[in-house]
């Protein structure tokens, strides 16, 4: 039995997927994940902790689920293989090495003459991205989902006001060719609303999510009722105890998955001056059908379509810190 990708790539040796799923095989569908995140067709794991930002610890997690799969279906279709359901070629394993990242899935980070101020944008967030180590998914089906803190339309940074939509939204993708393209940049807040702040559903502070980057939304209902992405996994928050509005390093330090910071919006046919009551610490689109948008788009990604149970993955990041690392 190959023990390796590179010996099953050398030996011609085909393999039955189910295979995948018996503990013989969890260091073979490791380094098969660690290939494919890579190449930019599988998540990452992303994880943090009270002391430490959430983002990309490692690149697999060595069991064979929906994900994994599905990924491997991606690759045979982006590389033109021949897939065999249940069944993986030699053809398969020999590709795994026969391309990398850039020559794949190319990305434009560098400004062009011809680019738009939103194309210019969505280029200054992901290298800004790629210098946190924050994963970026190449494929041109696959979505971004980031929110900038503190920003206005163009980027650049405002005095973020508490109670404000002083946020943004941004979905970008990448274009056969690797030419960034911003779907959405709508108004947003990443911040609870001044009625949570003063008045907090939890002992310890109204929730006000870290910087960084979670793998953490299915979709789902909020509240029952409007249509969003809805928390599933782990998130990190600041909690706001001395009701000021701020993350302040006395704040203390919140870590789980049962917090409800949805990706929802506010309600049908009004645009709110003022956040209150609309934002408990989720991640709120100001304008309802704006936001209906929103969740048509990234219904659209592949991963979704392949599996309705997917989680999806966001990146908050500090619209001041985006300026200072790259200014526009």
């Amino acid at each position: 039995m190959a023990s390796s990708l590179q010996e099953l790539s050398e030996s011609r040796q085909g393999l039955p997927a189910s295979q995948l799923t018996q503990p013989p095989f969890v260091a073979l569908v490791a380094e098969l994940q660690a290939r494919l995140c890579a190449l930019g067709f599988l998540d990452p794991v992303i994880d943090g902790s009270k002391e430490a930002p959430f983002l990309p610890v490692r690149p697999a997690d060595g069991r064979f689920g929906p994900e994994t799969f599905h990924a491997i279906k991606a690759f045979h279709r982006y590389c033109r293989l021949h897939h065999k359901e249940g069944q993986l070629a030699p053809a398969f394993f020999q590709a795994l090495f026969g391309y990398g990242p850039d020559a794949l899935f190319p990305v434009q980070f560098n400004p062009r003459p011809e680019d738009d101020g939103q194309t210019l944008l969505a280029k200054r967030v992901l290298r800004y991205m790629a210098r946190k180590n924050y994963w970026i998914t190449r494929a041109p089906d696959q979505l971004n989902i980031v929110y900038v803190e503190g920003a206005g339309p163009d980027g650049k940074p405002n005095a973020d006001p508490t109670n404000k939509w002083n946020d943004r939204r941004m979905v970008i993708r990448i274009l056969p060719g690797g030419q960034p393209e911003m779907l959405v940049n709508d108004q947003a807040t990443t911040e609870p609303g001044r009625f949570y702040i003063n008045n907090p559903m939890h002992a310890s502070g109204a929730a006000r999510i870290a910087f960084g980057q979670y793998k953490a939304w299915k979709m789902g209902l909020h509240r029952g009722t409007q249509p969003a992405l809805v928390q599933r996994g782990k998130v990190r928050l600041h909690r706001d105890i001395n009701k000021d509005g701020k993350r302040d390093a006395a704040d203390p330090i919140d870590i789980g998955y049962g917090f409800g910071i949805n990706q929802h919006s506010t309600r049908p046919g009004l645009v709110p001056g003022s956040v209150e009551k609309f934002s408990a610490g989720c991640l709120v689109g100001r304008r309802y059908d704006y936001h209906l948008s929103f969740l048509h788009i990234v219904r659209q990604d592949y991963r979704y379509q392949m599996n309705k149970d997917y989680m999806f993955i966001s990146t908050v990041i500090d619209g001041d810190d985006l300026a200072k690392a790259e200014p526009a």
